[in-house]
This record gives structure tokens, sequence and C-alpha cells, in this order.
């Protein structure tokens, strides 16, 4: 195979966050009600907040920076080892912050 791949990558650390919350322990949280009502009701009284879409998941999550690099479609069995490779060249992976995640890759037209 001829070619080149571009990779799509985050750098993983240990104190990243994540968690789902759904929408029904969201409205649940007095603090959220309160929050709610004074960015979008301010002055009016009386209110109850509620949703239809008790199922509904809110992710929050550790913003991450998405890096590049490209390999050769010759070694995208060694992907992931290519990837924290540069990333080690790079300076990326320091600290708590030691694992890469693949997020895409894709063909590179030449």
């Amino acid at each position: 195979m001829e070619g080149q791949v571009e990779v799509q990558f985050t750098i993983l650390c240990e104190n990243d966050f994540h968690k789902k919350i759904s929408m029904s322990d969201l409205l649940a949280s007095e603090k959220v009600i309160k929050a709610i009502k004074s960015a979008f009701c301010e002055g009016a009284r009386n209110l109850e907040i509620s949703s239809d879409m008790k199922d509904v998941k809110i992710s929050i999550e550790s913003e991450k920076k998405v890096y590049t690099h490209i390999i050769e479609k010759n070694d995208i069995q060694d992907i992931l080892e290519l990837t924290e490779e540069f990333a080690r060249n790079q300076k990326l992976l320091k600290g708590t912050c030691t694992r890469v995640e693949l997020k895409n890759f894709k063909t590179v037209e030449g």
C-alpha cells in the first residue's frame, strides 16, 4: 500500500474528568434550578421547571486538544505505537498525561 494516513489523537491524563448526568438528576438539583431561574426567568415567580426528556444524558468531560500527524499506509498496523512515539517526540506526554487516544484517521490524497 502506498500513500499516507492522517491520524488525529488526544492526550489522556489521570485527572481527566468524565461524567454523564441524566436530565432528571440535573433537574433534581436545587442549585441547578436556582441557576436556571436566575439566568432565564428573572423577575418571574412561582415557576416549576420540568422536562419531557428524562432519559437524556448530559456529558461533562475534560476539554481536549486534537493533535494530528501523518504516517505511511504501510505502517497502519502500528498506528498506536507510532502515535505514542510522535506524542513523546513532541513532548506531549508528561506528568500524569501518559497515554494517547486515537480519534480518527483518514487517507491523505496525494
